[in-house]
């Protein structure tokens, strides 16, 4: 019995013992997992985490590594307001890119040229209100030459073989004639009584179709449908003729039109000269180029002739 009561004693000191151990590595465990866990962030931690303000950064900028910008500036552009005239008219001329304060002079075919206005560059280097008048000399083209300090430049100038008056009555009386040719041709072309009778009635037909329409009148309004295709039909054959006309005339007056500016110097050439500033069709010095002045010719010469000939319905 003595044995067996030592041998329970030994057992239970040994299972105490190893109880003991297993809560003192328990505990320490725990502390351990709290330590790792509460203990703030290390010293490197703790400077990746600092705030931008300050962090310093340094930049190198060499030579090598920059790229430079060199503005140069543009060459002096020098431009006249026209470049074909008759003798006696008034040339503008304007510059940009000058030196400051800069002084121009010029020469028409050789010739010195007298030069009215300002004529002195600004401090931006910018040139306008120069004038000078053609010379009288024969028809063709002659160089301006522009000279501004130690340059130049050269603009070709155009004396037409009519100028101003006369271009402006062979402009406007090329006109009064293309425009008396159409006239003629409608006449001979359209049925003219057809035309006023067929206005007539699609006039009369569209006040009836008015009337029953606010009148809700369906049987008259069915009645006026049965006869609107047939009058329409009739009302495309007597416009066709007016179609004719314009392929009739077109490459004719075209023609013409070509031929007189070739003679009298381009399309652009000025022909006239308008004391009213009307917008886009006269220049800054109340020029009126070839095209401007002939499309106000012929509108109202056109006009004025369709009224005396009774070619409109």
């Amino acid at each position: 019995m003595i044995t067996a009561k030592q041998s329970d004693s030994t057992s239970g000191s040994r299972f105490g013992g190893l109880r003991t151990l297993y809560l003192l590595a328990l505990t320490a465990a725990i502390v351990l997992l709290a330590i790792t866990v509460i203990a703030p962030p290390s010293s490197a931690t703790s400077s990746t985490s600092a705030p931008p303000s300050v962090v310093t950064v340094t930049v190198t900028a060499t030579s090598s590594s920059q790229s430079t910008t060199s503005q140069v500036a543009s060459p002096p552009k020098v431009t006249l307001n026209a470049t074909s005239e008759g003798a006696g008219v008034r040339i503008g001329i304007s510059a940009t890119g000058l030196a400051p304060d800069q002084n121009i002079s010029a020469t028409f075919g050789g010739t010195r040229l007298a030069l009215t206005g300002t004529c002195t560059a600004t401090a931006t280097g910018e040139l306008s209100g120069c004038y000078f008048s053609v010379p009288g000399a024969p028809h063709g083209t002659y160089p301006v030459v522009i000279d501004y300090g130690t340059s130049q430049q050269t603009i070709s100038f155009t004396i037409p073989v009519v100028s101003i008056p006369e271009s402006t009555l062979l402009v406007t009386t090329t006109s009064i004639g293309l425009s008396l040719v159409t006239q003629l041709v409608t006449r001979k072309v359209v049925n003219l009584d057809a035309e006023r009778r067929m206005k007539a009635e699609v006039s009369a037909f569209n006040k009836e179709k008015r009337e029953a329409t606010l009148a809700k009148d369906k049987a008259k309004l069915e009645k006026l449908k049965k006869r609107e295709l047939p009058m329409r039909q009739e009302q495309a054959k007597v416009s066709t003729a007016r179609l004719k006309v314009t392929a009739i005339t077109f490459v004719p007056l075209l023609a013409v039109y070509y031929l007189m500016a070739s003679f009298l110097g381009g399309f652009s050439v000025v022909v006239a000269h308008s004391p009213l500033p009307i917008p886009f069709l006269v220049g800054a010095e109340g020029t009126m180029a070839l095209f401007w002045w002939y499309m106000l010719s012929s509108f109202t010469f056109s006009t004025i002739l369709t009224k005396l000939l009774h070619t409109t319905t």
